[in-house]
């Protein structure tokens, strides 16, 4: 029996056929994708937006504050060095144009954080997209990368730790959005080469790590992937990233100086004391801990599922999203151990990013549409069940309840605040009323100061026996309440 030529599919013909079903289901996908990183984008906005304001500004806040306030970009820098150890001042050179152009007010300071952490998300959404494209396209399902990137964003932004931290103003969200970026660009010069993004990894490697140090760690588990998985060197020996790597952190050297003496001194004056020494699970509740007690378990049954399920078709991006996720927590970890213990979630929030990606293959894995969004649903739910009683808890007032005995109390004076660390804070809710002078607990502002203000364990670390001394002559109670209290002579 004859067969007619044209009866027998071409090679052409059988991948211009393969090409056409895949643009067809990618174009059936679209408004899916459309919809999720919608979702992502306005569910995300709202949780950081709720009672943006209410909270009253924490220590650590008035500190940035404090620093941003100061009337030059000079002064910045120098207030910077003093008030944030062992950072450079990129945050609050940031927050210092924000302060000029939009005002101080808590909510205002805040809106900066919030506009950083909307934009990370649209940013998890491009690095997951990213990193999923490392494996070859045609190992690939139809339209399943813009899928499971958007299910990342989407898990990202209703994660705990990515909400608590873009609520507060702090470096914390602008680490986040720099270490997204250099990381998608790190990729895409990996993939396609090019000198801008090569200068694009430098300059966003120089804008984390001039936001906080610790991102590093994230650059170092870069290195890492380039120079040991197969990945990395398929190309041959990675010289490209890598010096792109090293030009961000080189570019750096000359704040390296004083940014290392300045945190010697914040370390041998306790500031890191609030961080226990690590055990050895603490890596793994690492995770716990930033995904939140309730979401961890469903989202790290997805991540498992996904890293076993998708390994014949995925292995590349599931490879760099393990040394993304661990690499970071692994070496906080050892300098737990070696030096001083670290090992907080947010310093290595990044990570958790990797650990959405590998939930959102465990999602993408799933056979039917049906328990797609059924996966999706549940994940969502839970995270938003644990954001949403860690929003609904009554804001913390101590600070402003306090000052308002002390101003009922006492119509002009000083106030000594221990520990020191907290003096922003009054200065800021203070700072229009020039009849009150605060400052840090001295021996010499414990003897001229009116009112003691003590705050949070004041009687812990290496300036407990000073003020043991100083309250001997403060004993009468002015006002009490959570970690603050107030007390007059």
């Amino acid at each position: 029996m004859a067969i007619s030529s044209s009866s027998v599919p071409s090679p052409h013909s059988e991948r211009g056929g393969r090409q056409h079903a895949r643009l067809g289901a990618q174009s059936a996908a679209r408004p899916a994708v459309a919809a999720l990183l919608l979702t992502a984008l306005t569910v995300g906005a709202l949780l950081r937006l709720w009672h943006l304001g209410v909270p009253e500004l924490s220590p650590d806040e008035a500190a940035s504050w404090a620093a941003a306030a100061a009337p030059t970009v000079a002064g910045v820098v120098k207030r910077s060095a003093q008030l944030n150890p062992g950072k450079l001042a990129a945050y609050d050179l940031v927050l210092h144009g924000w302060i000029w152009t939009f005002g101080d007010a808590v909510l205002t300071m805040r809106l900066l954080s919030v506009g950083l952490g909307v934009g990370a998300i649209a940013l998890a959404f491009w690095v997951a997209r990213e990193a999923l494209l490392l494996s070859p396209e045609e190992a690939l399902p139809a339209a399943s990368t813009d899928y499971a990137a958007a299910v990342t964003a989407l898990l990202f932004a209703v994660s705990l730790a990515m909400v608590k931290y873009t609520r507060e103003a702090r470096m914390y969200p602008l680490v986040m959005a720099a270490a997204l970026a250099q990381t998608g660009f790190l990729l895409r010069a990996h993939r396609r080469g090019g000198q801008a993004n090569y200068a694009a990894v430098a300059l966003f490697t120089v804008l984390s790590m001039a936001a906080n140090f610790t991102a590093v760690f994230l650059a170092a588990a870069q290195a890492l992937w380039l120079v040991l998985s197969k990945e990395g060197r398929r190309y041959g020996f990675p010289w490209r990233p890598l010096l792109a790597l090293a030009a961000g952190a080189i570019a750096l050297a000359p704040a390296l100086g004083l940014a290392i003496r300045t945190s010697a001194t914040a370390l041998a004056e306790g500031a890191l004391n609030w961080i226990s020494p690590p055990s050895w699970w603490s890596i793994f509740s690492f995770f716990n801990r930033s995904a939140g007690t309730f979401p961890f378990p469903v989202l790290l049954a997805l991540a498992v599922w996904g890293a076993v399920a998708q390994w014949r078709r995925r292995s590349a991006a599931i490879v760099f999203a393990l040394f993304w996720m661990w690499g970071p927590v692994l070496m906080l970890y050892l300098m737990s151990i070696a030096v001083t213990p670290l090992l907080v979630e947010r310093y290595a929030l990044s990570s958790l990013v990797a650990f959405m990606l590998l939930a959102a293959l465990g999602i993408d894995a799933f056979a039917s549409a049906r328990m797609r969004t059924g996966a999706i649903a549940i994940a969502v739910a839970v995270c938003i069940a644990h954001v949403g009683a860690f929003l609904k808890k009554p804001p913390s007032l101590q600070w402003t309840h306090a000052l308002a005995h002390i101003e009922t109390g006492l119509a002009a004076g000083a106030i000594a605040v221990a520990p020191g660390y907290g003096a922003n804070v009054l200065r800021y809710y203070l700072k229009h009323r020039g009849q009150y002078q605060v400052s840090g607990l001295t021996p010499d502002s414990c003897a001229k100061s009116d009112v003691l203000f003590l705050w949070d364990h004041a009687a812990t670390g290496p300036g407990g026996a000073q003020v043991a001394a100083c309250r001997l002559t403060f004993s009468h109670p002015m006002f009490a309440e959570k970690d603050v209290a107030v007390m007059t002579r």
